[in-house]
């Protein structure tokens, strides 16, 4: 009876080595010491059961969470993913293991994990932030990254816990609403233009033309001369300034001869002035883009002449202009008295700046920019030419 005892002893922890936590061991009359152990042994198995189903109902809600959920230590080791990130990143669970969450952001993202643990170190709770991840092939993401530490069963930090919700076509939409903006902007600008050059222009030329007719007839007072004079002084002011505001709104040269005729002709202003060396450097034979792509790059070159103009008392720019094969690649620098670029996170200080990330992201752009006190700013801007 007693071997017989042991033997169920056996079979049990077999049984429960396979994962049959459902198993039970038979329990004598006698109630005697091998009977105790095999009343643990019972016991054991209850609690490795309910322990197993937990894991398992946990497991299944985690992966059937929609969002990308990543589980990283302290270096963005990755120790554990969900489902949604397989499906969505297209990498198999094996290689998303141990590999670096830092590896899967966008290139010119990579420093977003650091900004999460800086955040997290200095807040706690949750850090909410926007961020790129690059799926197999290098199709992006959006994503909404929510993140937050875990602490052990005893309280000792863990890790972290990163959720990402896609926002993806949530961006697509926003973009198609910024490019709608911006190319009603840019025909109303046209239509204002073309109506100031055709309707007010022509006016003013005119009422020019028939003031000259004055000068045919004979007057003995000279001040009717002075006064003639002065007329024809205010309407050349008046005739120059409405080309100038023409010009603002919708150079003409953009329109027919292209973005470089465009920028040249900028420069050339610019250079009239002779308070400013421009160095402006394009593609041999730059070809025509589309044209809203054209007028949101040439905006962009103005803006950041009227903000070095206003603000950073340079005397030097250079504008480079490259195509490459597959983007159009846009460099501006000036040498003026630069700033400091922590205030670029005050609203008001960064106007300039946010009206071309809006150009920038409306047409699937990236940019960056640099600047120091006393140093100058840099602003690259890259589109791509699809």
């Amino acid at each position: 009876m007693q071997k017989s005892q042991i033997d169920e002893i056996s079979d049990l922890l077999l049984s429960y080595s396979a994962g049959a936590y459902h198993v039970k061991g038979r329990i004598s009359d006698k109630y005697d010491e091998i009977d105790m152990i095999i009343s643990g042994i019972n016991m054991l198995g209850e609690e490795l059961r309910s322990t197993n189903v937990s894991k398992e109902y946990f497991s299944s809600i985690f992966n059937a969470v929609t969002d990308l959920v990543f589980v990283v230590d302290e270096k963005g080791s990755i120790k554990d993913v969900n489902q949604a990130v397989s499906n969505i990143l297209n990498y198999s669970h094996d290689d998303l293991l141990n590999s670096n969450i830092v590896s899967f952001f966008k290139e010119d993202q990579a420093g977003t994990f650091n900004i999460i643990k800086k955040a997290l170190l200095k807040f706690g709770g949750n850090f909410v932030i926007e961020s790129v991840l690059q799926k197999e092939g290098g199709e992006v993401v959006y994503g909404l990254f929510s993140c937050s530490k875990l602490v052990d069963r005893l309280g000792e930090f863990s890790g972290y816990l990163i959720s990402v919700k896609d926002i993806s076509a949530q961006k697509e939409n926003e973009k198609l609403i910024l490019k709608t903006i911006i190319s009603t902007q840019g025909a109303e600008q046209r239509r204002v233009a073309d109506d100031l050059h055709d309707s007010l222009g022509q006016e003013l030329s005119m009422a020019q033309l028939m003031l000259s007719n004055f000068g045919r007839f004979e007057v003995e007072d000279k001040e009717f001369y002075n006064l003639l004079e002065l007329c024809n002084e205010i309407l050349d002011n008046s005739i120059s300034h409405l080309r100038e505001i023409c010009f603002g709104l919708m150079p003409n040269v953009l329109v027919k001869g292209g973005l470089e005729l465009a920028l040249e002709e900028l420069v050339g202003k610019l250079q009239a002035s002779d308070k400013i060396e421009v160095d402006f450097v394009c593609t041999e034979n730059f070809p025509r883009i589309f044209s809203e792509l054209e007028i949101v790059i040439y905006r962009i070159v103005q803006e950041f002449i009227n903000n070095m103009i206003k603000h950073s008392n340079a005397d030097g720019l250079n504008i480079y202009l490259i195509e490459q094969e597959d983007q159009i690649e846009l460099t501006l620098s000036e040498n003026g008295q630069g700033f400091d670029m922590t205030k670029l996170d005050n609203i008001r200080e960064n106007r300039g700046l946010s009206n071309i990330r809006t150009k920038v992201t409306a047409y699937n752009g990236s940019y960056d920019i640099n600047s120091m006190p006393g140093k100058g700013t840099e602003l690259w801007v890259k589109f791509p030419k699809k």
